[in-house]
């Protein structure tokens, strides 16, 4: 990983967990174990969350904002990094919300193209493995799959973001017990398709 996209993400980690100590609610119960539980989903529980963020002005997709935002075309905002096998990837940053009515939680899922990840945690975790010497630890600790506990009242915030290995249009599905799945699709760097929701 380039010394600047190491950077970046290490100064996002330790913005939010800051925020999070000034602002989050008190520390909630762990909901769900802190690893991944099968190969393809990230479980994660109430003390990986960054508080309560307030969900304004934010497109909300099952529950969940942060999928889809204004500038996710935007090339700039893609940080290459390597992985294990030598492959290239690129490294978007996303926070995502899960609203109180998605309770008990969220899942959000890659449904499209295959090779797209996510990685998520909690602020120490995303900012311990975006300083480590090689980016292969941000690789190899993404999943398909992501489980966001519900909180608080509003929106729990997480930090992470969103693997590719190209610019690429990825589509996501957000699922929670007694809703209807909801998916979108979003450009992640310059790729040819335009949010749309359903």
């Amino acid at each position: 990983m380039s010394v600047r996209t190491r950077l970046i993400f290490l100064a996002m980690a330790l913005t939010v967990a800051g925020v999070a100590a000034c602002s989050a609610a008190p520390a909630q119960p762990r909901t769900a174990a802190g690893h991944p539980t099968s190969a393809s989903l990230l479980s994660l529980s109430c003390s990986d969350s960054i508080g309560q963020q307030s969900g304004d002005h934010q497109t909300v997709v099952g529950g969940v904002t942060g999928l889809v935002l204004p500038d996710s075309d935007d090339p700039a905002g893609l940080f290459p990094i390597r992985g294990k096998d030598g492959r290239g990837y690129f490294i978007y940053k996303a926070m995502l919300a899960v609203s109180a009515s998605a309770a008990p939680f969220a899942t959000v899922s890659v449904t499209d193209p295959a090779g797209a990840t996510l990685l998520y945690g909690s602020a120490t975790q995303v900012g311990d493995l975006a300083s480590a010497p090689s980016s292969q630890a941000l690789v190899a600790a993404s999943r398909r799959e992501v489980r966001l506990p519900v909180c608080g009242p509003s929106f729990t915030g997480y930090v992470g973001g969103i693997i590719v290995t190209k610019p690429v249009c990825v589509t996501f599905e957000v699922t929670s017990p007694g809703s209807k799945p909801a998916t979108v699709s979003v450009p992640i760097g310059p790729a040819t398709c335009s949010p749309q929701t359903s």
